[in-house]
């Protein structure tokens, strides 16, 4: 009966554990799916910023890390070459 008991206490600390990092992962996805649906917005006060940017300005906001969109976008290509390293 203490081993049944001992057993218990392990499996539900393992569920509980396993809850939150599902949680973790859940909000992490769901931060990652709103910032591929954040563009159209973003995408009319882009252009209105942009269009009075110079040039040299405008390179050096590109060269910085990807947002919204972008972000989305090389994930899916990461994910189909780990897919193509797979078959």
């Amino acid at each position: 009966m203490i081993a049944a008991d001992r057993n218990e206490v392990q499996l539900r600390s393992r569920i509980a554990a396993l809850a939150a990092e599902n949680q973790r992962n859940g909000i992490a996805l769901h931060a990652r799916l709103a910032a591929c649906e954040g563009g159209p917005a973003d995408l009319a006060r882009t252009r209105a910023t942009n269009a009075s940017l110079s040039p040299e300005q405008r390179a050096q906001r590109l060269s910085g890390e990807p947002a919204g969109f972008d972000v989305c976008a090389r994930m899916e290509s990461a994910d189909r070459a780990v897919l193509e390293t797979l078959r």
